[in-house]
């Protein structure tokens, strides 16, 4: 009732507003403050506001929420009194036949009426929003790094939060001693430090969503030697339809800070070759493992077995992909790849054609605690799996490596170069086999951010290997979809490497993150505990040797290893198998260098010789036959 009463009083206003800009256009037409022929105007009047009425309700603007309003209520104002005006025009003029009506009296009283009808709406949004404002005193003072479109819409929604906009910074010369909506454009981002310090900043705005990486480095150097801690906006479009806010601002991604744009690699032929193929991912509740799983299943392949030791962690990947579409042709096997029976009779009832084999040890400084644990799975768990997919009838098979392989001083490393040998030595019969070379990935499991943030947060404090350590990065979607592509563009034996850009300093990440975690350098203390064993300085991504290849995607290459003639590679594989069950430590290791000339190791290394060996192999047997026995059960 109240609503109704509230909705005649709105009408009743505007009527009167109407009514107003009549006798103002009256006035204004014969440039006088008495009302000149008084009959005509009142005879017309009632005419004009039934008109007037019938458009705006048409419109819908004879709501009183007009501290809502927006430039689409002008629009529907300018629609209605048109629509109003050319039905009042040809009734008086044409159908009524009063001929003594003005002619510019239609225009004119269109033109108050239009101006009375927005004008109120206005001053409702004003007084709204200067309402709901606190009080410039009460608010954190912030600097905007960038002076477009995203700081616009940016500092209009911070009118409405805890948030002053006091400044802003863009390399724009244009752009100089200007305001956007009264704010200043007080330099560059370079004076960004002087402009901080001269306004009393709190807090630093990243507003340049479309920066590259490279930039998104270089601002972010800049931000850091303000000593405040800064965010960036999200997306433009994000902004534009209202899927985030000021209060959404994220804090700046490591992503950001890589000095290069992420890889975007054209997945069209993927989808042709996966769709309605049966694809087996091992290792898949790990992290590169899990996100090829999500991808896959987006391409709708007939079946997607997903295999893993861990039992917990496929639990949690199960919820995951049955949330997804085609979440039901999914198929989990608990299991360890180098049980051989296990795998055969998986892949065979399966009908697998697709395998991309990510299961493996990682983690190099508990790789080298553990080598005879790290050279079953990731070395002689490999060549039974391969002979198992030919015997079952797979097209492809695809090996996640690593950088680490390249120059190996890590045991992981080590046993990651044996995969991509064992793949380039071994025959093509049908099976096409391809390796792919990642560097470190960033968020995934136990890598170098996620370890940084719970320093930060439970001890206050980094530890770092060495002040000049550097590593190449890259994104988890940039890792999955390599290991996709190699699986369409590789020839059989090839290894394939992403172009990673410049390595980067894992002391400037580490200052990054403290930033981003808004602490400052005095807060988080820096450790130097030097390099661990199997560690080194610098990675790389080629060996001298390899002969490297462009593809169709030109941040890809291609390369072939120097082949070791598979008798003689598997001749040493199965000493390795001997050295497995009863050699020592440093017996495997130099027989792993016999094979991989380039591997450099410490002669003297933690141990856990007296341990008992994992999986263990038969000792002198043919390495096909010990392969073929089912050695190493889960």
């Amino acid at each position: 009732m109240l609503i109704r009463q509230r909705s005649w009083v709105i009408a009743a206003f505007q009527i009167l507003l109407i009514t107003a800009s009549a006798f103002a256009a009256w006035c204004l037409r014969f440039d006088s403050w008495i009302i000149p022929f008084p009959k005509l105007l009142l005879g017309c009047l009632p005419l004009l506001l039934l008109f007037r009425v019938v458009a705006l309700a048409r419109f819908n603007l004879l709501h009183g929420y007009w501290h809502h309003s927006d430039v689409t209520d002008v629009i529907d104002i300018l629609k209605a009194v048109t629509l109003g005006s050319i039905c009042f025009f040809l009734t008086v003029r044409y159908v009524l036949g009063v001929l003594a009506f003005p002619l510019t009296l239609y225009a004119l009283e269109a033109i108050t009426t239009t101006a009375a009808l927005s004008g109120v709406r206005l001053l409702a949004l004003a007084l709204k929003d200067n309402h709901a404002r606190p009080s410039d005193g009460l608010k954190r003072r912030v600097v905007l790094v960038g002076a477009g479109e995203a700081a616009s819409l940016l500092i209009r929604e911070m009118q409405r939060t805890e948030f002053v906009p006091v400044a802003c910074v863009d390399d724009d010369a244009y752009k100089h001693h200007a305001k956007i909506h009264g704010v200043p454009v007080a330099g560059t981002i370079n004076d960004l430090v002087s402009v901080a310090s001269a306004h009393r900043v709190e807090e630093v705005f990243i507003a340049i969503p479309s920066a590259s990486g490279a930039q998104m480095q270089r601002i972010s150097r800049v931000c850091e030697q303000t000593g405040l801690r800064y965010r960036t906006v999200p997306g433009l479009q994000d902004l534009l339809t209202g899927r985030v806010s000021v209060s959404q601002l994220r804090e700046v991604n490591i992503e950001d800070l890589l000095g290069r744009a992420p890889v975007e690699l054209d997945l069209a032929l993927v989808r042709e070759q996966v769709a309605n193929k049966t694809v087996l991912v091992t290792g898949a509740a790990g992290s590169i493992g899990s996100e090829l799983c999500r991808q896959i299943l987006a391409y709708s392949p007939a079946k997607l077995i997903v295999v893993d030791q861990a039992e917990t962690p496929m639990f949690y990947l199960q919820l995951q992909l049955t949330k997804q579409p085609g979440g039901d042709r999914v198929v989990y096997a608990v299991a360890d790849v180098a049980n051989t029976m296990r795998m055969r009779r998986i892949l065979a009832d399966g009908g697998v054609e697709i395998i991309f084999h990510a299961a493996a040890y990682k983690h190099v400084p508990l790789v080298e605690l553990n080598i005879r644990g790290a050279l079953n799975n990731n070395v002689l768990a490999l060549a039974p799996l391969l002979d198992v997919a030919e015997e079952c009838g797979c097209e492809a098979f695809v090996l996640i490596s690593s950088d680490k392989a390249v120059q190996p001083t890590s045991f992981m490393g080590a046993t990651k170069r044996l995969g991509e040998l064992i793949l380039a030595a071994r025959p093509k019969k049908h099976m096409r086999c391809v390796s792919v070379r990642f560097g470190n990935v960033l968020g995934s499991q136990g890598s170098v951010i996620p370890v940084f943030k719970e320093q930060i947060e439970k001890e206050g404090r980094i530890t770092i290997t060495h002040p000049e350590i550097t590593r190449f990065f890259m994104t988890i979607p940039e890792a999955v979809s390599l290991v996709l592509q190699a699986f369409t563009l590789g020839d059989h034996g090839d290894i394939l490497v992403l172009d990673m850009g410049n390595p980067v300093r894992i002391l400037d990440l580490a200052h990054s993150l403290i930033r981003q975690c808004g602490k400052s350098s005095s807060e988080v203390k820096i450790e130097f505990i030097g390099l661990r064993p199997g560690e080194k300085m610098y990675e790389d991504l080629f060996y001298p040797t390899e002969r490297r290849f462009g593809t169709t995607n030109r941040k890809v290459k291609r390369t072939k290893s120097e082949i070791i003639a598979w008798p003689a590679l598997c001749s040493h594989l199965e000493d390795l198998i001997t050295l497995a069950n009863s050699g020592t430590e440093m017996s495997i290791r130099a027989k792993v260098k016999e094979i991989i000339p380039e591997y450099s190791y410490q002669t003297v290394l933690p141990s856990v010789q007296n341990a008992p060996a994992e999986n263990t192999f038969p000792p002198v047997m043919h390495i096909e036959r010990a392969f073929a026995a089912g050695a190493g059960q889960d």
